[in-house]
Formats: structure tokens, C-alpha cells, sequence
């Protein structure tokens, strides 16, 4: 009975090929954008979420309240005596570690040199504050130990060939000393969606920080308290800092990648505001596919009636044919679903440069919740097509052999309007979209910092050029605060003197201005001053003990600000032919704008140069940016193909209702234009009445999300023009397609019965 229950089912898809086709098409790509897009959406939102009550962990930030700064006020790092008066004030000062970044240190194992390694250092207590598992050695090794080092699974196999690497030793220097640890522990490497990439601890100790080229003075601060204690620890730090410039928040962890950026730190940062709009168009596209499933269902249904009304007179109840279809609707979907998975596979490759996530490692690592999102589409996608199924398994025998077969027609209305209106809402929707976060990066109120930027220095801009520019930019230009001219980049700093340990770099005297440093000895350059005088940073100054010739001033360090060790450096005034960078700090407002006009403005024929960010933190989530931006135009697209297959279903489905009127009409002398008229005519009503509806509600909603930014984009004439036109293009395109085949085809069979 199974066996002739399939062949019937598979005899009647062969006769419908076309709209099985459709349907299986359809739900794959509904399948597919939805799992990629959810599974990405719980990774973003996930992040440090897989810390053992990761709500109670948080960090310390520092805001400066001075009503005349200008710029960013958070901070991460925390002056030594702050973190003193908040263990002294914490109820458990156990849960309380400093966390100092450090950056671009070489590494040794095995004879192998490893350049530019990020190495945290943090107290005993991070152990108990983020969520480790150790899969060699011990926690409390990195609190007994004299110089331990925690190493990630991942940097253990790198430096080492194993996890299995405790009591090995590992050689660390920079610029100050060599030390050398010993590993006392490998834990298991944290998940991708951690806000900081934490592979190696040593413990924080002042000595080995200094040694290694870093100010020991001031780090991050992680803590692990609950709410009650937290409060009570902020009330009490608020009271100690009445009066002072300067305030301190605890930060739950959770709300790093989500939070604004903040100086001296090295973390991950996302944006909530296009992944809820990447899940608002996937969750149209699915809301398009199951609509166009439910439209071509009740298309087929009445072929169906004479087989139901045979089961019936056989007695078949009506639980069976329910049963029945089930089964039928299960394993379309089914299909689609496998079809939708190794789509998925098959563009992993491209997933994952835009995404830059591994789509294997999240299906992999949310098993259990790939399975609830699975099965709750599932059970969406079979039960909404099998309550249409119900009006033809209640209706008797007589009913279902009738001449008048169940159509369906208030139905199909309402689906023709709902489709096209969806269609229309998602093509506006991705264009203003799109061009939103094309043209505003900032999407938080009040949120104006500034980043810098550089580039190679012009060959033909003099000293004069280079005043007259900075002048005229800093005036005309609202988005440009600053520039300045230097031979080579602070923070990557490689001319060395001969028989000196100080490195050296020619400055414009608008250095000190732009990086806004502090003078701790002596006076800065003046304008007439020769390039035999030179400034020396703090670091240079103690290394020579003072004992430098034509010293004109010191300097504070600045490579700490980037999480560098920092170097003894020497500055010198030169004449801009021996310049090799053009540095200029713009605000992150319309920041792609102005690195394009920056890029123009000093093009060179056909090649412009080349524009890069001094941070790399943020010019990686500009990069995440882009990213997410493409993924929208690829929605986008995905949404304007299932429009396109959606009217084509209505079509066909319109087709087949009109077909008794459209074969009278033929016979009468009706050409294919003729019928063409027709079946356009029934579309222009469903189009206005969905139009009527979802004309006002795009642009309210949009209107609602374009409230959320700062420097909202407006509605163009072609924001509803185009749409329109696609649809219209799209409905007279298929009609012409239908009424030729029509034309061409014998319809004499319609008119039986």
C-alpha cells in the first residue's frame, strides 16, 4: 500500500514538474539565507557568552567628564593606583585581575623565532575570572611558578608541535631584555566569538613588564562580581571620585563587541544595527518562500480531487490523509532542506571571506541549536500548507467530484497581495539600507571620534604646501581636524643610530599637536629651529640618563597608546623632501567620503594613493563593515530572484484559474497580446491593493529605522520608482510568456466539464 501510495505521489510531481520545481527552488534558498544568516546572528550575539556566568564578569573602563574634551573618553587603561582603591573597596578582591596587552613581541621555542606575538599579562586571579579548560598542567602552576606562561592549544601546537608542552620553556623579547617561562599550563582555545584573541598569559609582574618595553603603571581591569556586589563597589568608587574630571563604569563582558570602542584596547567590535537588518530581510525571505509554497500547494490541490474522493468512497478517514500529506509535505521540505544545506556547503569558500566566520566550525559548535532552528522551520514549513489541505479533506465525495473544483480564490488574493507587497518592501528596503551604511559608519548618538589616517608622502608638496593644506583643510573641510608630515610611523619605528640604542624619526613641528603629547621636560620645537636639535621620548631620556646632546625637551612615550613596547626614541625638525608619510585625522563620520577625497585630491594620473588607518582595530571593522554591507546587496539580490520566481508562480497560478475564459476567449479570435491584457489586468489590481498596503507601512518602518542614525540617509523619487518597475517589468515579461505558450497550445480539453 506504500509502495503504490508513492508511485501515485511521484506520477503526479512528473505532471507538475514545473511547480514542484518551484517550490523545492524556492524553500532551498529560504533554507539556506535563513540557517546562514540565524547561525550568524547567534555567533555575533553570542560573543563571550561561553564564560561560565558570563554575566558577572565585566571590565573597568575610564571616562573622562571634562565639558571641554574633544574626542574619545573611554579608556581602558587603568592607572595602578585606581586598581589599588578598587581591590582595597571590592568585597572580594579575588575577583579582580589587571590585564596588560602586550604586542609585537618576539617569541622563542625550538630554535624557531616567532616576530610580532601578542602576549596578555594578568594576575593569578584571570583564571577564575574567564573560563578556562586545561587540557595540560595545572591553574595554580601560573600562581606557584616563578616566571609561568599560560599558552592557548593552538600557540602550544604552534610553538611546540603538542599541547602536551608544560614545563617547556619559551624565550620572550623586545626591545628592553629577553626573558625567558616556563609553560605552565595549555588550555582549550576560546571560541572564535571572544572579544579579545587570548592565547598567551604571563603573570603581571612589574619588573617583567618593564623589562620587556611597556609602562607598567597602567592596565586593563577584569573582574568577576555579582550585580549586588558590583553596585555596591560603583557606589563606592563614585563617592571616592566626587569632585575629579574622570569616572569609572564596569563593563559586562557581554557588552564588549556589541559596546563602543575604547582607547588602549584590542577588541573585536560588531554592529547591532545591521545584523538586526540582515535578520529582518532574511525573515522577509522566508515569509516570500513559504507564501509562494502555500500558493503553489493550493495550485495543485485540485488536480488532487478525484484521488481524494476515490480514498474517501474506499474509506480512508480523514486522520489518514492528513497523515498522508504530511508525509508528502515532510519530504518536499525535506529535500529543499538537504538541497538548502549543500547550497550552504558548496558557497562555504565564499561565506567565509565576507562573513569571516567558518560556517562547518558554527554548525559544528550549535549543534543543538542548529537543530531547534531546523526543526522549528520545519514544523512552520509542513503545518502551514497542510491547514489549506483541510478544506479539501473535509469536503464529501460529491463535492470533490464536482464540475466547480475548490480554487481557493480569496486565498490566492490575498497571497498575490501579500507577495507582491513583500517584494516591493524588500527592494526598497535593501536600497536605503545599503546606501545607509554606505554613507554613515557611525550609527550611536553622540558618538564623533576621530582615527587617522596615512599615506605616502606627495613628491611635489613643499613646507609651504604643506602649511597652505593643512590651513585650508582644517577650514573648509569640517571632516578633516588635522595633518601632519613625518619620515616614518611612531608605532613602527626602524631607523636605528649607529653605536646607539636610540631610534630615530624626523617630525613636522606639528607632531606634539597632533598626537596631543605632553611636554614632561624642556620646550618643543620652534619654527626656525635646525635639524641638529632633538626631543627625546621618556624612555630614551632614562636609558641615556639624561646625558644627551643638544636635548631641547622630552617628551611622554607614545607607543604605549597602541600596545607597543615602547623604544628610545629621537625627533628631529627636516625640510619636506625628506618626509615619507602624510598623516591626517579625520572624523569616523562619513569616513570612507573622506578617505576617498583624500585619495583624489592627491591622485597622481591614474593612480591614486593608497589610504590606510593607523588603527587596525578599526580599519578591521570598517573591513566587517564592508562585509556586512555585501552580505545585505547578496540578500538583496536573493530577495529580488524570489520575487521574480513569486510572480511567476502567481502567474501560473493565475493561469490556471482564468484558464476556461482565456480558452473561450481564444476560440473566439483572441491573439496572444490579447490574452497577454488579461492576465496583466488581473496582476494591475493585486499590485495597487498591495501597493495601497504596503506603501505607507515601507515607509514608516523605514522612516522608524532611519531614526536610529546619526546622519540618516533620505528617501530618493527612485527608492519607490524602481521597485515598482521591477515588478511591473517582471509581471508584463511572464504574462508575455504565458500567453504565448497559450497561444500556442490546444485548450479545447479546458472547456470539458
Amino acid at each position: 500500500m506504500y509502495l503504490l501510495k508513492t508511485r501515485l505521489f511521484l506520477r503526479f510531481i512528473s505532471t507538475n514538474r514545473e511547480v514542484y520545481f518551484l517550490k523545492i527552488i524556492t524553500l532551498a534558498i529560504g533554507f539556506a539565507s535563513s540557517v546562514l544568516i540565524i547561525l550568524f546572528a547567534l555567533n555575533e550575539f553570542g560573543f563571550d557568552r561561553f564564560h561560565s556566568e558570563s554575566e558577572t564578569i565585566f571590565r573597568v573602563l575610564q571616562k573622562n567628564t571634562d565639558d571641554e574634551f574633544s574626542g574619545n573618553r573611554l579608556a581602558n587603561n587603568i592607572p595602578e593606583k585606581v586598581f589599588s582603591v578598587i581591590k582595597t573597596n571590592a568585597t572580594d578582591s579575588s575577583g579582580l585581575s589587571r590585564v596588560k596587552v602586550m604586542d609585537e613581541l618576539s617569541v622563542r621555542a625550538h630554535e624557531k623565532v616567532y616576530h610580532d606575538q601578542k602576549i596578555h599579562a594578568a594576575d593569578p586571579a584571570i583564571t577564575n575570572i574567564l573560563t578556562f579548560d586545561f587540557l595540560d598542567g595545572y591553574a595554580i602552576d601560573f600562581r606557584d611558578n616563578a616566571t609561568p606562561i599560560l599558552l592557548s592549544s593552538s600557540s602550544a601546537i604552534k610553538y611546540f608541535g603538542s599541547i602536551h608542552a608544560t614545563g617547556r620553556y619559551l624565550t620572550i623579547y623586545a626591545q628592553g631584555d629577553t626573558l625567558v617561562f616556563t609553560v605552565a599550563a595549555v588550555f582549550k582555545d576560546f571560541p572564535q566569538n571572544s572579544h579579545d584573541a587570548f592565547h598567551c598569559f604571563v603573570r603581571y609582574d612589574a619588573q617583567v613588564i618593564d623589562a620587556l618595553g611597556f609602562n607598567q603603571t597602567y592596565s586593563g581591569v577584569y573582574g568577576k562580581m555579582t550585580l549586588d556586589k558590583r553596585e555596591y563597589l560603583q557606589r563606592k568608587m563614585d563617592v571616592l571620585i566626587h569632585g575629579l574630571n574622570v569616572a569609572y563604569r564596569f563593563q559586562p563582558i557581554t557588552e564588549i563587541y556589541f559596546g563602543p570602542r575604547v582607547i588602549g584596547e584590542d577588541s573585536k567590535h560588531g554592529d547591532r544595527y545591521s545584523i538586526l537588518i540582515l535578520l529582518s530581510i532574511t525573515t522577509l525571505i522566508v515569509f516570500l518562500a513559504l507564501s509562494n509554497f502555500i500558493n503553489l500547494t493550493t495550485l495543485t490541490l485540485p488536480q488532487r480531487a478525484r484521488e481524494l474522493a476515490i480514498k474517501k468512497l474506499a474509506g480512508t478517514s480523514q486522520l489518514q490523509l492528513i497523515s498522508d500529506f504530511t508525509k508528502e509535505l515532510f519530504s518536499i521540505v525535506s529535500i529543499s532542506l538537504i538541497l538548502g544545506i549543500v547550497l550552504l556547503a558548496v558557497t562555504s569558500d565564499l561565506i567565509e571571506p565576507i562573513l569571516g566566520i567558518h560556517m562547518a566550525s558554527l554548525l559544528i559548535s550549535g549543534t543543538s541549536t542548529t537543530t531547534i532552528i531546523v526543526g522549528g522551520m520545519l514544523a512552520i514549513l509542513v503545518t502551514a500548507p497542510l491547514l489549506v489541505t483541510l478544506k479539501f479533506i473535509r469536503a464529501t465525495p460529491v463535492r470533490l467530484l464536482s464540475s466547480e473544483s475548490i480554487t481557493f480564490p480569496r486565498l490566492k488574493r490575498l497571497i498575490t497581495v501579500f507577495q507582491l507587497g513583500i517584494s516591493i518592501f524588500l527592494i526598497v528596503a535593501s536600497m536605503v539600507t545599503a546606501r545607509q551604511i554606505d554613507y554613515s559608519l557611525i550609527k550611536e548618538p553622540g558618538r564623533n571620534h576621530d582615527q587617522v589616517v596615512y599615506m605616502r608622502y606627495p613628491d611635489d608638496l613643499t613646507n609651504e604646501g604643506l602649511y597652505n593644506l593643512r590651513s585650508s583643510w582644517k577650514k573648509n573641510n569640517g571632516n578633516i581636524l588635522d595633518v601632519m608630515a613625518i619620515s616614518q610611523l611612531p608605532d613602527r619605528v626602524t631607523s636605528k643610530e649607529i653605536g646607539s640604542d636610540f631610534f630615530f624619526m624626523s617630525v613636522d613641528p606639528e607632531f606634539r599637536d597632533f598626537f596631543d603629547l605632553k611636554i614632561t621636560k624642556g620646550n618643543w620645537f620652534k619654527s626656525n629651529d635646525g635639524d641638529s636639535i632633538v626631543a627625546v621620548n621618556e624612555t630614551g631620556y632614562h636609558a641615556a640618563g639624561g646625558k644627551i646632546n643638544n636635548l631641547i625637551g622630552v617628551f611622554e612615550d607614545i607607543n604605549g597608546r597602541f600596545n607597543k613596547p615602547e623604544k628610545p626614541l629621537k625627533v628631529n625638525i627636516v625640510p619636506y623632501f625628506k618626509y615619507n608619510f602624510l598623516c591626517v585625522r579625520i572624523l569616523e563620520v562619513d569616513v570612507r567620503r573622506s578617505v576617498r577625497f583624500l585619495s583624489e585630491y592627491f591622485r597622481n594620473g591614474t593612480n591614486p594613493p593608497q589610504v590606510y588607518f593607523f588603527d587596525n582595530s578599526f580599519e578591521t571593522w570598517l573591513v566587517y563593515q564592508d562585509r556586512l554591507n555585501s552580505l545585505t546587496k547578496f540578500l538583496s539580490a536573493v530577495s529580488i530572484v524570489l520575487s521574480c520566481v513569486a510572480i511567476y508562480g502567481l502567474s501560473v497560478s493565475i493561469v490556471r484559474d482564468k484558464l476556461k475564459p482565456i480558452a473561450i476567449h481564444k476560440l473566439c479570435g483572441a491573439d496572444a497580446l490579447h490574452i497577454c491584457r488579461m492576465l496583466i489586468r488581473e496582476f494591475t489590481t493585486q499590485l495597487l491593493l498591495a501597493i495601497a498596503i504596503f506603501g505607507p507601512l515601507t515607509y514608516l518602518v523605514l522612516k522608524e529605522l532611519l531614526r536610529t542614525f546619526v546622519y540618516a540617509t533620505p528617501f530618493v523619487w527612485l527608492d519607490p520608482f524602481i521597485p515598482l518597475a521591477y515588478c511591473a517589468f517582471i509581471i508584463t515579461v511572464l504574462c508575455g510568456f504565458q500567453a504565448l505558450t497559450l497561444n500556442r497550445g490546444a485548450l479545447a480539453s479546458a472547456l470539458k466539464g
